[in-house]
């Protein structure tokens, strides 16, 4: 039996029951922020994303990502704002920092690798540095292993001397299909100050995170308490468990309170669930722009 990405069966020795998962969303928009520095201060120590350990595929984060209906990204899945940050070379003119890149590096975030749902596409969207961009810069498709395709995060223009901080507004993210993808990125010395006209750091390793397009629930579990759907919602989201009988004349009822997203693990929860069955979907309050 085929299923619609958004419905989600569970079943058990007594009953079925089926979780109809449907999007009217809503987000506050919150930034999330990846921080770039240097292993050393040394010519071509690498790269790194020296908070990349919050957020790539083994500390479980998910980046939650929303149809958008209306406005700029109309037809994507956006999640709030993704900041990748250069720290500051250094500390109001004090010398240079451990941990952050060079005096004239450069830095780029290159997007080398997305896997996700069959036909899907990763898109970035430059915008004027404080403002978002109406217009996609460059597109990434699932299957991609080697891409070459980077947005630069520092805001020096590449002299010898420059400071590699960076802290750039208005670019967004967007993925086309719902479905996980799971992206690579990697930092990269775009200036030409070190050895023979070549960078001042090596690249970094590859930091995976994950994309969450549209709502899924992860697991379901059968408790004392009840039956529990596990989710991850983006921030600003009030999402509502409800249930009905029948999907012929759908009588949506909610099932508790609403329970507001933060791109964690979450659970709502049916204190009593039927043996019979029942339907259940996970309602987002409203459209966000």
């Amino acid at each position: 039996m085929k299923l619609h990405p958004f419905v989600f069966i569970w079943g058990s020795l007594q009953a079925v029951l089926r979780i109809v998962l449907i999007l009217v969303p809503v987000l506050a928009r919150a930034d999330t922020h990846v921080y770039a520095g240097a292993v050393g201060t040394n010519i071509l120590d690498p790269l790194v994303f020296t908070t990349g350990h919050l957020y790539d595929v083994s500390s479980g984060f998910r980046f939650p990502m929303v149809l958008r209906d209306r406005g700029l990204n109309a037809g994507h899945f956006r999640g709030d704002v993704l900041t990748f940050t250069a720290l500051s070379s250094t500390d109001l003119g004090t010398g240079q920092l451990p941990g952050r890149a060079l005096l004239g590096s450069r830095l780029a975030v290159e997007v080398v690798e997305v896997l996700g749902p069959e036909g899907g596409r990763f898109d970035f969207w430059e915008g004027d540095g404080e403002n978002p961009g109406n217009q996609i810069t460059f597109r990434v498709p699932v299957g991609t292993t080697n891409g070459p395709s980077f947005l630069v995060i520092s805001e020096n223009d590449g002299s010898p001397g420059g400071d590699a901080y960076g802290h750039i507004h208005g670019r967004a993210f967007t993925a086309t299909l719902p479905g996980l993808y799971t992206v690579g990125f990697r930092l990269r010395d775009v200036s030409t100050n070190g050895p023979g006209g070549g960078p001042l750091h090596a690249p970094s390793s590859i930091l995976r995170m994950y994309f969450q397009a549209g709502p899924t629930v992860e697991s379901l579990e059968s408790t004392d308490s009840g039956l529990r759907a596990y989710f991850r919602s983006a921030p600003g989201v009030t999402n509502v468990l409800e249930a009905a009988d029948s999907l012929a004349a759908p009588d949506w009822t909610p099932i508790g309170p609403g329970l507001r997203g933060n791109t964690t693990l979450q659970c709502l929860t049916d204190p009593t669930p039927p043996e019979t069955g029942r339907f259940y979907r996970l309602r987002l309050l409203s459209i966000p722009p």
